[in-house]
C-alpha cells in the first residue's frame, strides 16, 4: 500500500510489536552483544549444535545488515533441520525480516505466511504468542491494503466515467 489512513498506524503498532518482542537474553559466554533485538537465543533442549549454529550465523548477518544473506540461510535451517526446535527460530527471524517495512525484502504475505507456519509446525515454540500477535497484525495491515487498492479502483473507474461525461456535454 502507498499510502492510506491505516499505513501510518499499522506500521506504528508493527514498530512496537517489534520492540516489545524481546528476544532472551544472549548467555554471557557469547561475544555478542545483547542490546540487539536481532540476535536470539536458538539453542533449545533438544536442539542441534549445527542448527543453532547456522541461526545464530544468520542472525549475525542480519546485525551486518546483511539481510538477504541471512534469509538465505534461515531458510537452509529449515530445508536441513525441520525437526530441530532451532527451526522455529529460524521462521521467527525470517518473518521479521519479511515483516520489517524498511528491508529491500519486505513482503507482508511472506511474513504472514512464515509465522502462520511457525504457528502450525511448531505450535508450543518461545514464538508462540509474538507469532500470533506478528499474524495478526499482518492480518490487518493486508486487510486494509486490499481494501486501498479496491478503493483506488473504484475512484479511478469514477474519474474515468467523470471525464467521460464531460466529454459528452
Amino acid at each position: 500500500m502507498t499510502g492510506g489512513r491505516w499505513t501510518l498506524p499499522l506500521l506504528l503498532v508493527l514498530a512496537s510489536a517489534c520492540s516489545t518482542a524481546r528476544p532472551s537474553p544472549v548467555p554471557s559466554s557469547s561475544p555478542r552483544p545483547s542490546s540487539s533485538p536481532w540476535i536470539v537465543e536458538p539453542h533449545e533442549r533438544g536442539g542441534s549444535a549445527a542448527a543453532a549454529r547456522l541461526v545464530t550465523q544468520a542472525d549475525d548477518l542480519v546485525e551486518r545488515g546483511q539481510a538477504q544473506a541471512a534469509c538465505g540461510v534461515y531458510e537452509r535451517v529449515l530445508r536441513e533441520h525441520p525437526e530441530d526446535p532451532a527451526s522455529a527460530t529460524a521462521l521467527y527471524g525470517l518473518g521479521r525480516l519479511q515483516a520489517d517495512p524498511g528491508s529491500r525484502l519486505r513482503n507482508y504475505r511472506a511474513a504472514h505466511a512464515a509465522f502462520s507456519r511457525l504457528l502450525a509446525e511448531y505450535p508450543h515454540s518461545r514464538w508462540e504468542a509474538e507469532a500470533r500477535a506478528w499474524r495478526a497484525v499482518l492480518r490487518d495491515l493486508l486487510t486494509r491494503e486490499e481494501e486501498s487498492a479496491r478503493f483506488k479502483s473504484q475512484i479511478e473507474r469514477l474519474r474515468q466515467t467523470d471525464l467521460d461525461l464531460e466529454r459528452r456535454r
